[in-house]
């Protein structure tokens, strides 16, 4: 079964599970991810889920018990992932998983990720959570070379706020994965009130610095 822990600084969340929900996790993703023509390097930002699970269940990121002192207690692991990351690997895992073959196995691993993702939204931005899903989704039918560019620069600016600013910019940086959204800035368009200007993510090739979590 997988969980979820708001970090403190709402940079991101922790995903937990027990060894056996996380492997199975794992399995699916490095399915999709090989099997799938959306996701086109092999090696990148989405099969970096996989990375970060298997570092998880392996005892090498946070551990803790679950139902500790009963006798159900059990050992389980978590790791913490940034919110523009993890939103934009579930977003393509599910536009992925329509260009192949799945089965009821499958859906109900997605659906149990996205189940956890959500609630941990709408637990850390209630009034936006709705508005950060439905950009998270739009942003997820770009190419994956479109969100390849971008990502980084996304993540950049995010770290770079303080843990308020976080809460009530997430879906305003979703957006900013949107094709109108680049298209519109290429040509100098004038972008309405509350949208995050191209020019936030200047600087972005930097180091990234120090965060909290």
């Amino acid at each position: 079964m997988l969980e979820y822990e708001l970090t403190l600084h709402h940079t991101g969340l922790i995903l937990w599970g027990d060894r056996a929900a996380l492997e199975r996790l794992y399995g699916f993703v490095g399915h999709v991810v090989d099997e799938s023509h959306i996701i086109e390097d092999k090696e990148g930002f989405v099969l970096g889920l996989c990375y970060d699970l298997r570092k998880a269940f392996e005892g090498h990121r946070e551990n803790r018990w679950r139902f500790e002192g009963t006798e159900d207690q059990c050992r389980i692991y978590g790791v913490k992932i940034l919110w523009p990351v993890l939103l934009i690997q579930m977003s393509l895992l599910r536009r992925a998983m329509g260009s192949i073959p799945t089965n009821r196995h499958d859906q109900a691993i997605m659906y149990e990720l996205e189940h956890v993702v959500e609630s941990a939204l709408r637990a850390a931005t209630p009034a936006t959570a709705d508005d950060v899903l439905h950009a998270s989704f739009r942003a997820g039918t770009a190419s994956y070379t479109h969100i390849e560019t971008l990502l980084d620069s996304r993540c950049y600016y995010f770290i770079k706020l303080s843990a308020k600013e976080r809460q009530h910019v997430l879906a305003k940086l979703m957006e900013t994965f949107d094709p109108v959204y680049q298209s519109l800035a290429e040509v100098g368009a004038i972008l309405r009130p509350g949208i995050i200007p191209p020019s936030a993510f200047l600087g972005s090739r930097q180091e990234w610095p120090d965060f909290e979590w």
